[in-house]
């Protein structure tokens, strides 16, 4: 809508006072009547047609404003008023017409109206404006910063009935950049001047009409009610600063937002030392910058800085993460930063608890119980209306009887109570609200959108420990609510803090922070459904067509993280006054503001100097390219121009000055000329710059004749005996200037020779004594001339005709050398052209070897030993500098020789993309040439390298087997596996398409063996490594199938998607020697322990069992399967050691490992026996009820230790899985605990139950080994699907 011009209310201004005159002189009439009064109903703006409901009255004010001028929500008024404009000859009135002024709660209005439309015709506009007070008799005025919001209801109507009028209604913040708000398209004008019926006269009647205006004027507490935050200053209005979304980090800002107002952490971090940490990997640095940053910043804090410390690049920045599980991931990082520092513990004494778990006996005195620390509690929505509910839940008490009895040691199967009870609750509790599940009818993750009400302060007194310190309140207060608007696979998170002690809640929205009132932190995101539409007095429920529109539905919007302090530690957490920065950050800051202040300064002297670079002869004798020389970085660092930035206004005479000095000559010595790019893309001389041009300025030059340049290029031609005898004068038309080059075709080398002046009436044969002479050659030799005319163009010029003939002009290049007729196959670039061709064809490629898989850490590639057993330079990127047309073997050749090979057809070679990807193999063929190796770009190609020339890189393989034999070969991928699981190695073994598999295990073999014998020599060990022993099996859909033997079909073996092929480090120093043998007189012949009673003792196809991976069900199975040996009579503590050691896995991996056995035929885990459950559980009683430890319980057990490792976390989500939620195990030491015997006696009830039921298992085929398989239950780090909002795991790298 537009604004007022002054012209425009001055014109405007005469007609409203015109106002005064009689009626029947006027053509508008105002009346005012301004009241005061408070209205409480609330309901939306619409349009009324003629009779409305109740026939209100335009002149019934107070009616008419409680019928539609109302308040939304619980907005409070400063005043109310109204104001009527009766209007006289509507079509009279100019395009453009503006009420007199009426005052209501102490604020002037008008109203704008645009009779005939303001952007389209014949549609009536109409706006309500506002007045800000103008400046006089010593008031001020309005504030350059003014405000006024305000409920406006604007109506026409008939001015003989007012019970006839359109009406419509809004509200708006009115400001300066806003001062008039209203309805564009308020009314079409043929429904104001036709009447709806024969019985109904138009609201314009004999041209004459009524235009009201009901204005509440509304309070603003808190100064940014409807505010569209264009221009929005956060630290000016609330005295704080937000940070910036890199993308999707919404939920990171929310949390720092939350730990930089908790200032007892702040200081800590503070503390940390980091004078000597790397800006870019250290987190504990970029977060005191951040911190600081958010002290002192006027504008909203980027956080980049702080990601790339992560190890974290821009994709990752866009990646929706979980809050919960930054804030454990980021807490983790840095108590690794303060260990040993002043702050060790300051994480821990901040926000961690402990909780005990326990299992306690109803009819005889016995309790198991542990002790555990947490950071965060996680609490169930569902079911749960209060926040007291959820705490409840957690704490419930289970009890176990009938069936479920708990085993107790020395007492048998006992009723028992099992539940967890709080030791100590931290200063700062971190609350996690489940809002995300895993619903089992929809097989998939949900959000739980229901209401879930938190109080302003909680007394967690009641869920403590009997012998828990109660020597002051536990009552907390809250401090910060950060919330989740979305849904499952998208949303947005933000933050409700309140900074200090005081009672003012802030919204920190990314780079936006707002000031909102209590009411709203605790209501608006409680979660549930939306309230039911409101019934007015004047509007019965359900009759407006908002609210039939709009169905029931649930708020998307809720708490996702509370964050409360104890009530008696308040003072310490949130210490008053901002924390010392340490004055190592205050330098670094400062020294990166002096550098931000230095480049402004460079880039204001950039904008008023300009390069100038000069070419001179010498630069021309040692250039080997077309053209004069290389004015970019081609140019040898041994022979630079001469390069200056000079001030813009230098005049040329100036500068000749500054030359000639540089020069160390006068400046008659020598003349500048000017140089031009031609139409060809050539470099060449132009002009001489005379006298007349030593006026003008450098920049005036430059956009004259280098204006496609960065820089003014000019030549320096010294005085000398040929030159013209007016050397300050201008050359004659009719004489050139040309550049004169040698070429040698013994040494391939082209050598500039200077310049001479030629006339145009001469011929080539007139100069060629002068040629001889300069290239020092005897008077009677033989030379051939060219002209250099362009890279592809090079001319053979006629030693008869004229210069002017062959078109040679002043710039030229001309190029010679001795004639080679008679030893054309004596050089391999005998000629100029054939020189050219090759610098035109010439490239600079770097040959890169194969890189090693990406799973591949600790050993080098197979085929990085060179054939004398050496290491090969595999580090070494050889280039080569030559022509496209270089053949296929040369190129082989040469590479072969500097990689010590003695077979060059042993190497592959790859073409690479420009975008880094690598293309299919390069076929050998007799055509075959290095170009045919890079990649074809048509008309593009990679830019010039510092020596000219384009640069491109080629990738090369070593084979085991010649070029020639690669097509009778094929690839097969085999996974090799060290002492333990996690040395894990992907190798590529080339094996014939048609044999045995003995010849598969022998290339293994050499494979392995080569990749151990590289690594060794790498890290300076030249002892040789002993003697390998490898299991080679095959795995289908990760499980173990068979180990092969060698006398199978390679056709058999190796096929993606039917089996993978394993070979299995064998520790020959494994064998147990603390687990005594079965006598010898116990054994049959074939090694079988004979039966004694009934019962198998021993049997030697139970020694080995299979072990797999799996997650949740046995059928999803993941990772590398292996066989692992048993012992008969080795506890299980003595097993699970050796399990451990053979997984290779870390302390925190390890207790979320559920571990579970299965005989072999079973297919389902309801069928297996829990021996250890997952979240750290201890193994379970000599009972082993099946299936006891997969139960999902309503409550998150506490996150681990404090002591994680850093260099590769991953944090469960406690609300996102099956196995994430199971609480720890609260079973007895089972030290007395024999698998063989399980194993046996499993097996034995397996092969009975069968015999009953005729059980074959549905036919499914026997995985495995005989003594059945140990699944272990955990995610898939490699491949998993993530929870919340499908996010990857969060990893801080550094």
């Amino acid at each position: 809508m537009d604004h007022n011009s002054e012209a425009e209310l001055e014109a405007l201004g005469h007609v409203a006072r015109d106002a005064s005159a009689p009626r029947e002189d006027s053509a508008i009439t105002p009346v005012a009547s301004p009241s005061p009064s408070t209205m409480d109903d609330v309901r939306p703006s619409e349009v009324l047609s003629a009779k409305p409901v109740g026939c209100l009255s335009t002149l019934n004010e107070e009616e008419f404003m409680a019928a539609n001028t109302l308040l939304p929500g619980k907005l409070e008024e400063e005043g109310h008023g109204y104001f009527h404009w009766e209007i006289d000859n509507w079509t009279n009135l100019p395009d453009r017409v503006v009420s007199p002024t009426f005052t209501v709660a102490g604020h002037d209005w008008d109203i704008l109206m645009f009779p005939r439309g303001n952007t389209t015709s014949e549609i009536v506009s109409l706006y309500i404006e506002y007045k800000p007070k103008e400046p006089k008799d010593g008031d001020s005025g309005s504030p350059d910063d003014w405000h006024s919001c305000a409920v406006f209801t604007l109506a026409i109507s008939n001015v003989n009935d007012p019970e006839l009028f359109k009406v419509n209604t809004s509200n708006h913040r009115f400001t300066a950049e806003e001062a008039d708000w209203g309805f564009t398209r308020f009314s079409e004008l043929r429904h104001l001047l036709m009447p709806a019926d024969e019985d109904t006269p138009p609201l314009i009647e004999n041209l004459r009409v009524r235009i009201s205006a009901y204005v509440r004027v509304v309070k603003d507490p808190l100064g940014v009610l409807w505010h569209n935050f264009h221009n929005y200053n956060s630290r000016k209005h609330t005295g704080y600063v937000g940070l910036r979304n890199q993308g999707a980090t919404c939920y990171m800002n929310s949390l720092l937002q939350s730990l930089y107002f908790t200032n007892e952490f702040r200081n800590a971090v503070y503390q940390i030392p980091t004078e000597a940490d790397d800006p870019k990997r250290s987190v504990a640095l970029a977060l005191q910058r951040v911190f600081y940053n958010l002290q002192v910043s006027g504008d909203a804090v980027d956080t980049t800085e702080l990601t790339k410390s992560f190890g974290w690049d821009s994709h990752d920045s866009f990646m929706q993460h979980d809050v919960q599980e930054f804030n454990r991931v980021l807490q983790d990082n840095l108590e690794t930063k303060m260990k040993g520092t002043v702050v060790d513990g300051a994480v821990a004494k901040l926000f961690e608890g402990k909780m005990k778990s326990f299992i306690r006996c109803v009819n005889v005195d016995y309790e198991s119980s542990r002790v555990e620390n947490y950071y965060d509690i996680s609490l169930n929505v569902k079911g749960c209306n209060t926040l007291r509910d959820s705490f409840a839940n957690y704490c419930e008490v289970e009890t176990l009887n009938g069936e479920n009895k708990y085993q107790a040691e020395g007492f048998g199967l006992q009723d028992a109570k099992k539940g967890v009870i709080f030791e100590s609750f931290p200063p700062v509790l971190q609350l996690q609200l489940k809002r995300f599940e895993y619903d089992f009818r929809r097989d998939a993750m949900v959000k739980i959108n229901d209401r879930h009400e938190f109080p302003p302060s909680i007394d967690l007194g009641e869920f403590l420990s009997e012998d828990a310190d109660r020597s002051q309140s536990w009552n907390y207060v809250l401090h910060g609510v950060l919330v989740h608007s979305g849904d499952l696979h998208s949303g947005h998170y933000f933050g409700l803090l309140r900074p200090n002690m005081e009672e003012k809640w802030y919204r920190f929205d990314d780079d936006r922070v707002v000031p909102i009132c209590s009411s709203e932190v605790f209501e608006e995101f409680y979660g549930g459904d939306f309230g039911p539409p409101q019934q007015t007095r004047y509007q019965p429920l359900g009759t407006s067509p908002r609210d039939r529109a709009r169905p029931a539905s649930k708020r998307f919007t809720n708490a996702y993280m509370l964050v409360y302090i104890r009530e008696a530690l308040r003072d310490s957490v949130l210490c008053s006054g901002d924390a010392p920065v340490p004055q190592h950050l205050l330098q670094r800051i400062q020294s990166e503001k002096d550098e931000v202040e230095r480049k402004q300064r460079e880039k204001l002297e950039l904008a008023s100097t300009l390069v100038v670079k000069v070419l001179g002869d010498e630069h021309f004798r040692q250039h080997q390219d077309f053209d004069l020389c290389h004015f970019d970085q081609r140019q040898p660092a041994e022979n630079p121009l001469y390069c200056e930035r000079m001030p813009r206004s230098m005049t040329l005479a100036t500068f000749k000055e500054h030359y000639a000095e540089y020069l160390g000559c006068s400046v008659d010595d020598f003349r500048l000329w000017a140089l031009v790019s031609r139409v060809n893309k050539t470099l060449r001389c132009d002009a001489p710059l005379v006298a007349e041009s030593h006026s003008m300025t450098l920049i005036q030059l430059k956009e004259s004749k280098s204006g496609k340049w960065p820089e003014l290029r000019l030549y320096c031609e010294m005085r000398s005996d040929d030159v013209p005898d007016d050397f300050d004068g201008k050359v004659p038309p009719e004489l050139f200037l040309i550049h004169l080059r040698f070429y040698d075709p013994s040494r391939q080398q082209i050598t500039g020779v200077g310049h001479t002046y030629v006339h145009a009436n001469q011929t080539v044969r007139d100069i060629m004594p002068r040629l001889r002479e300069v290239a020092e050659l005897s008077p009677d030799t033989p030379i051939t001339v060219y002209e250099e005319v362009k890279p592809s163009l090079i001319d053979l010029m006629d030693p008869n005709a004229t210069f002017r003939k062959a078109e040679i002009s002043t710039g030229d290049i001309i190029c010679f050398q001795v004639s080679t007729e008679a030893d054309q196959g004596k050089y391999r670039l005998p000629t100029v052209p054939d020189y050219f061709e090759e610098v035109q064809l010439r490239v600079y490629v770097r040959f890169v070897p194969q890189p090693a898989r990406d799973d591949v850490d600790d050993f080098a590639n197979g085929d990085s030993a060179t054939e004398d057993g050496t290491v090969g330079p595999e580090a070494l990127s050889p280039v080569l500098i030559a022509s496209r047309k270089t053949p296929y073997d040369d190129v082989a050749n040469w590479l072969a020789e500097q990689l010590g090979m003695r077979d060059p057809l042993k190497l592959r070679f790859h073409t690479v993309m420009l975008n880094g990807q690598t293309r299919a193999s390069v076929r050998r063929m007799q055509t075959t040439t290095l170009g045919d190796m890079l990649p074809n770009y048509m008309y593009k190609q990679p830019p010039p390298n510092s020596l000219g020339v384009p640069e491109y890189t080629v990738m090369y393989e070593r084979l085991e087997v010649d070029i020639l034999q690669i097509d009778s070969m094929r690839n097969v991928r085999v996974t090799y596996v060290g002492k333990s699981m996690k040395e894990e190695l992907q190798l590529e073994v080339l094996v014939p398409k048609v044999g045995l598999a003995q010849t598969l295990k022998e290339a293994v073999y050499g494979k392995v063996e080569s990749a151990l014998r590289s690594v060794t020599l790498r890290n300076g060990d030249t002892t040789p490594p002993k003697p390998l022993k490898l299991r080679v099996y095959t795995v289908a859909s990760h499980r173990f199938d068979r180990e092969v033997a060698g006398d199978e079909r390679l056709s058999e073996l190796g096929n993606p998607g039917v089996s993978d092929i394993v070979a299995e480090y064998v520790n020959p120093d494994a064998d147990r020697s603390d687990v005594a043998a079965p006598a010898a007189d116990s054994l049959d012949s074939d090694g079988s322990r004979m039966e004694t009673d009934d019962v198998v003792v021993f049997d030697k196809s139970l020694s080995e069992i299979e072990v797999f991976h799996f997650y949740r069900e046995l059928n999803h199975a993941h990772s590398v399967p292996f066989l692992f040996k048993l012992y008969p009579g080795e506890l299980w503590p003595a097993t699970w050691a050796r399990l451990e050691r053979k997984l290779g896995l870390g302390e925190k991996e390890l207790k979320n490992l559920g571990v579970v056995y299965g005989a072999q035929g079973i297919h389902e885990l309801k069928r297996c026996r829990v021996i250890q459950d997952g979240e750290g559980g201890s193994p379970a009683a000599g009972g082993m009820s099946p299936g006891s430890g997969l139960v999902t319980p309503s409550v998150t057990p506490p996150p681990p230790q404090t002591q994680r490792p850093m260099e590769d976390i991953e944090v469960d989500e406690g609300a996102l899985g099956e196995m994430a939620a199971v609480p720890p195990a609260l079973t007895e030491d089972n030290s007395t605990l024999c698998l063989w015997d399980v194993i046996q006696q499993t097996r034995t009830e397996e092969q009975q139950r069968r015999m009953a039921l005729d059980d074959d298992s549905n036919g499914l085929p026997l995985m495995g080994s005989p003594a059945g398989f140990i699944g272990l239950n955990h995610i898939d780090r490699s491949s998993r699907h993530r929870g919340a909002h499908h996010e990857r795991a969060i990893r801080i790298l550094n």
